[in-house]
């Protein structure tokens, strides 16, 4: 059927938007729950890189 749409011409509609999805809350990422491990595995992980200080090669 989208073949036909793309070969009579007829007007496409705009890409959707995609939201991600925690698998363990099951709410979008923008919206996690304070109780989700992984939620808190990011923020442990971000606190831990900004305490450590930069290695240099």
């Amino acid at each position: 059927m989208s073949l036909l749409k793309r070969l009579l011409g007829k007007p496409t509609e705009p890409p959707k938007t995609r939201v991600r999805i925690c698998v363990e809350c099951g709410m979008p990422i923008a919206d996690h729950k304070d109780w989700c491990s992984i939620l808190r595995g990011q923020i442990e992980m971000q606190r831990k890189s900004a305490e450590s200080p930069a290695r240099t090669s």
